[in-house]
């Protein structure tokens, strides 16, 4: 259960015409001094799918015309600026997902959200941000017919670590 002085941040990542890397990070620098123990903890974190006009993503998001396909997206979410889809042995990764989408026979499509522990995130303690930032990002394998936007969702509180948090926060940036 969260904490009752939990707040909410949001961003949101448009990609899916590229088949490149896109990201954004959110700037909570404002809410911390990691120097003086104050940093920013995610109790819950959120992603969702919908194209760049707020709708729900359609065939023709997918492909042109009749034709058959399948797109995918990856999704990840850390506390450290990244360039590219990182693996779970990186420290600062604390949310991921994956979107796979295809058209079938007259024009059917089928979603499949990867839906892991890592999606939605809802932590007992809280995930630490040791930094400035929270970082959202996203990569497909091949170019969508239209930009797809990803929007991400954080319940959060700040917090004055203790001396057994702080300890907990060394071995989960060092564990692997």
């Amino acid at each position: 259960m969260a904490r009752k002085d939990t707040f909410f941040l949001r961003a949101t990542v448009d990609n899916g015409n590229t088949a490149s890397y896109e990201s954004s990070d959110i700037d909570i620098s404002a809410y911390t001094d990691p120097a003086r123990g104050r940093v920013l903890v995610v109790d819950r974190g959120w992603v969702t799918f919908d194209t760049d006009g707020n709708g729900p993503i359609i065939q023709a998001d997918v492909t042109s015309g009749t034709a058959l396909g399948q797109k995918e997206m990856g999704i990840q979410v850390c506390s450290e600026t990244q360039t590219a889809l990182v693996s779970m042995t990186n420290n600062s990764l604390f949310m991921k997902t994956n979107l796979y989408v295809g058209i079938g026979l007259q024009n059917q499509i089928t979603f499949f959200n990867e839906v892991s522990s890592l999606n939605p995130a809802s932590t007992t303690g809280g995930f630490i941000i040791p930094t400035d930032k929270i970082h959202c990002g996203c990569a497909t394998g091949d170019a969508w017919e239209e930009d797809i936007r990803m929007g991400f969702m954080f319940e959060v509180h700040t917090e004055k670590l203790s001396l057994s948090r702080i300890q907990e926060l060394l071995v989960s940036l060092t564990a692997n």
